[in-house]
């Protein structure tokens, strides 16, 4: 409990402080705009989910190119994926089953995570509908391997993040390739989805 008191006590303040003044972040951020300030921006952005994080990348995408913007985004989420699996790690370890038998909707993944890491891993960080901070939660709480934790989530978050990041550099200039990019990027959607559904069928047919 104190744990957690702590983490509430630290967290909470800060994130109203972000919200209050995100737009001032995001002024400075253009006049600082190198790839150690992006980076450090990011995550805090995807630790303190003040605005959407798709938002941020567009952002990012359209004020410094896609490439910059897409580069400090993906390391912002994985810089902010290990401080989290730290944290949730520490307040809550070895309690990750209880704790998202909470949530409804997650039990299947938490079934797939525990038998095998990467894949559902690397599934969870593809399908949008599933939140991103749910992962982050049960990966520390639930203590799966570091690496192959990290290995699918940097993997896994590469389509979505470069589609972002070149939807806000080009979505105005370049309207065609910038659809059929996303209409590439739902197709996988879709085969993530249909593959975790199957894969998640299989495993409850061998429980039975």
């Amino acid at each position: 409990m104190k744990k957690w008191l702590l983490f509430s006590l630290l967290y909470i303040p800060l994130l109203g402080v972000l919200f209050l003044y995100r737009n001032e972040i995001m002024d400075w951020s253009q006049d600082h705009a190198t790839y150690t300030n992006l980076t450090i921006l990011t995550t805090v952005f995807a630790i303190f989910p003040v605005l959407p994080f798709k938002l941020i990348i567009a952002l990012l995408g359209y004020a410094f190119g896609a490439v910059m913007g897409g580069v400090v985004s993906w390391l912002g989420t994985m810089i902010s994926s290990i401080i989290m699996y730290g944290v949730f790690r520490w307040l809550l370890s070895n309690t990750g089953d209880s704790y998202m038998k909470r949530i409804p909707g997650v039990q299947g993944l938490t079934i797939m995570m525990q038998q095998q890491t990467f894949s559902a891993v690397l599934l969870a960080r593809m399908i949008p509908i599933i939140p991103q901070m749910v992962v982050n939660v049960y990966a520390g709480t639930a203590a799966l391997p570091f690496w192959s934790y990290m290995l699918a989530s940097g993997i896994g978050r590469l389509p979505s993040i470069a589609l972002y990041a070149y939807a806000g550099e080009n979505a105005t200039d370049h309207p065609l390739a910038t659809l059929i990019i996303a209409i590439i990027y739902i197709i996988l959607l879709v085969l993530a989805f249909v593959s975790y559904r199957i894969r998640l069928k299989q495993i409850q047919e061998d429980k039975v």
